[in-house]
């Protein structure tokens, strides 16, 4: 090609990147501060912007914006996959699991897969549960408080005789934190002590919005990881099956995790407290992952007007993760793998307050 050939190709290409840089712009819905948070980092500026776009319609039909931003910009699939606890796969374990419905990172996976109950469609795990079994197989603890409001309270709006409000569980119990184990490597960052894991920070949400809020709570520490983390979202959906059979009027659902991520994007300091920061996930692939959506920005608009810097704001998957379930469910990566469960007890005393504000008929006191 001639270098004037070369120089018009340029042009060309120059051309149609400002043409998609200006499309974007044109169907740009809204700027606030729950917005994707692969960087750690959040937006500035005090005001929330909404513009009448053709956004607003394709993002009210569930499916159809991930596909057509996924179609447009590879990177988000990209971005999807590469975010992950464990290496990724290589090239022929890809090819494999295109085949198999699901990724192989190890050999043992292989295995797992020929076993009954390993795949969602098994009759194993997709089968009825007994709701009675839920204390003894599924390591659920109903722990209902009947205080009378105390002072700066706001009681909640359902009587304790309905059952819990929100269900707490864990579908990756057994992540840690290194500084609670005496540790270095990010990969050792796990332990099947509920008292030094993830399921301690879900101990504690359950506890400040029953003790400081009266909203009653169920909090369970199955560990659905015990053995592997391949399937656990499997496992963790027959908890949630039979929560909910049991507690139909559960409206909230929080699946805790810890982010993999290093310190310095998951601690904050705010006005002289130490926080491990907070993120919302968002599985794209169910029914009513806007309403989950709309919840979450609910719960991180209160997370910046009452502790700024300690929301993540929301990542976005293509997954279920649980959340077509319930309008009101969200998976939250409380802090990483630096930092300690009294940052978390910090951060999720924030939690608790933003969710009390965003469920209550009044929004309480900031603590």
């Amino acid at each position: 090609m001639s270098a004037k050939g070369t120089a018009r190709a340029r042009l060309i290409l120059l051309e149609g990147l400002c043409a998609v840089f200006l499309v974007v712009c044109a169907l740009s819905v809204r700027i606030d501060r729950a917005v994707p948070a692969f960087g750690g980092q959040r937006m500035r500026g005090t005001e929330l912007l909404r513009t009448p776009s053709l956004l607003d319609i394709v993002f009210s039909r569930p499916g159809t914006a991930k596909i057509l931003l996924r179609a447009s910009f590879p990177l988000i699939g990209y971005m999807e996959g590469a975010r992950r606890d464990m290496p990724a796969p290589g090239a022929l374990s890809e090819l494999m699991s295109y085949f198999m419905g699901f990724t192989a990172r190890y050999s043992r996976d292989l295995a797992f897969a020929s076993l009954s109950g390993f795949l969602a469609g098994s009759q194993s795990l997709s089968g009825e549960i007994n709701p009675q079994d839920l204390d003894k197989e599924w390591g659920v603890k109903e722990v209902l408080y009947s205080l009378p409001p105390g002072e700066d309270v706001v009681p909640v709006a359902v009587t304790l005789n309905t059952g819990p409000m929100v269900a707490i569980y864990h579908t990756h119990a057994s992540e840690s934190f290194l500084p609670e184990l005496r540790k270095k490597n990010a990969a050792e960052a796990f332990s099947e002590d509920p008292s030094i894991s993830v399921v301690q920070a879900g101990e504690m949400l359950a506890r400040e919005l029953q003790q400081r809020y009266r909203i009653p709570c169920l909090h369970s520490d199955s560990m659905h990881d015990i053995d592997t983390r391949i399937g656990a979202y499997y496992r963790s959906e027959a908890t949630v099956k039979a929560i909910l059979q049991k507690y139909p009027e559960c409206r909230v659902l929080i699946d805790v995790h810890r982010d993999s991520q290093p310190r310095n994007i998951t601690a904050v300091t705010v006005r002289g407290r130490s926080y491990a920061r907070l993120m919302i996930v968002i599985g794209t692939d169910n029914p009513k992952w806007v309403q989950n959506h709309e919840f979450a920005r609910a719960i991180i608009a209160k997370l910046e007007e009452g502790y700024p810097g300690v929301s993540r704001g929301i990542f976005y998957e293509s997954a279920v993760y649980n959340q077509k379930y319930s309008p009101m469910a969200i998976l939250v990566e409380c802090g990483g793998v630096g930092n300690t469960l009294a940052e978390c007890q910090n951060s999720v005393q924030a939690l608790a307050w933003a969710i009390a504000s965003a469920i209550l008929p009044a929004a309480p006191p900031r603590p």
